[in-house]
């Protein structure tokens, strides 16, 4: 496990938005023997690393104004009107996910993310107009009536999608109704927040050099999961697991809208991009109690069983780990915030054994090998690096500096 290179999963990182199948270190257990099973839990020390958020459960105080003049018209309203076939087919489940994880849908959603970009209308065409024309028109799929929405559609979309351009977020030539892969979503959100999220060059993927590429893997963006050989498959779409991946999910491209706007500095301004200011919502914990618990002295999260969750010994563990992270909230969220802007332990060789930032107390700790030493060097590291949770421990530390060249 601690060879030269230690390629981790992206998901381990500052924001936790799926299960994470870790113990942490210990700080406090609660055990409940029953005659089936044994139900203990384990607080972490840092606890920033199991932050598990999402904008439904935090209010914010500072939202940003929706553009300017932007009309009456959604996602559903751009679907009905672009395909053909019979309403009740073309509001289902497959149809939302496929314009979710589109490339022209990616940019649909980053438009309103970004919030105040004003829209372009075309100057030639009276709206309101074709609007009441399409409202006229009761066979709305004769050929008269398709012409009409998909220019109401194509007119809503290219609203949105030359602010974006105008910007310099996307290309002309990158728009197209392929899916939003991995490669072209981190290239514009590089050219997004990379000036405010500059990339250290840390990162070694196998199969792909762009840096846009490796700066989300080095920021920690859901969806960006390098395998255990180091791949990231750059034109497979976004996936919360590793290797390639031929069909996109919704789960990812959700994940990835939250992170950006709670993680990153979402809010755009006129001076340029800042945090929004958000609190914890009343009866929200900023976790996923599963993911400390053990039943039996393993994850429970290895085996589960839905059951135990509404058994009170269950529920009592998962109350007290509740009461444990609720009045952290402020501090994670702000360290989850510092460590998104910190370089990855990558390669332990090249960024901790021959950094010269590690060198004089790693030599104080081959001396003597003692606690006070080790724990020295293991929070420098953690001070200089956006650590995953399975690097982040004073043991792994201690085994990088016994058994890495």
């Amino acid at each position: 496990m601690f060879g030269k290179k230690m390629v981790f999963s992206v998901l381990a990182c500052s924001l936790c938005l799926s299960t994470i199948l870790v113990t942490p270190s210990s700080t406090n257990i609660a055990e409940a023997n029953t005659a089936s099973y044994r139900i203990t839990y384990k607080l972490p020390p840092n606890p920033e690393k199991f932050l598990f958020l999402n904008v439904q459960m935090v209010s914010i105080t500072n939202p940003n104004p929706l553009p300017l003049q932007l009309r009456a018209y959604s996602s559903d309203d751009y679907i009905i009107d672009m395909e053909t076939e019979e309403s009740y087919h073309k509001m289902n489940f497959d149809y939302r996910v496929r314009f979710l994880t589109s490339k022209k849908g990616f940019l649909w959603n980053l438009y309103h993310f970004i919030g105040n970009l004003p829209p372009a209308y075309p100057t030639d065409m009276n709206l309101d107009e074709l609007d009441q024309g399409i409202k006229k028109n009761t066979d709305a799929y004769s050929k008269e009536g398709r012409s009409l929405r998909e220019t109401r559609a194509q007119i809503n979309m290219n609203a949105r999608l030359q602010p974006l351009v105008q910007a310099g977020y996307v290309m002309p030539n990158e728009i197209d109704d392929g899916i939003a892969t991995k490669e072209f979503v981190a290239t514009v959100l590089y050219r997004m927040f990379g000036t405010v999220r500059p990339y250290h060059g840390g990162i070694d993927l196998k199969d792909s050099e762009n840096v846009a590429v490796r700066w989300a893997v080095e920021v920690g963006l859901p969806g960006y999961v390098v395998d255990s050989e180091g791949y990231i498959y750059p034109d497979s779409p976004l996936s919360m697991e590793s290797g390639p991946e031929k069909y996109a999910q919704e789960h990812a491209y959700d994940r990835l809208q939250h992170f950006m706007k709670l993680i990153l500095p979402g809010k755009k301004t006129e001076s340029g991009w800042e945090y929004y200011q958000v609190k914890l919502a009343p009866g929200m914990v900023p976790t996923q109690p599963r993911d400390l618990i053990s039943v039996n002295g393993k994850p429970y999260n290895d085996d589960p069983v839905s059951s135990i969750t509404e058994t009170q010994e269950y529920q009592n563990a998962s109350r007290k780990i509740g009461q444990y992270f609720i009045p952290r909230f402020p501090q994670m969220l702000d360290q989850a915030r510092k460590d998104a802007l910190k370089p990855r332990a990558w390669d332990w060789s090249r960024d901790l054994i021959h950094h010269p930032n590690f060198s004089k107390g790693i030599a104080t700790y081959r001396k003597n090998k003692s606690s006070k030493n080790l724990n020295a060097v293991y929070q420098a590291v953690r001070k200089h690096y956006n650590l995953s949770i399975r690097q982040d421990s004073p043991a792994i530390i201690k085994s990088v500096l016994d058994n890495v060249k």
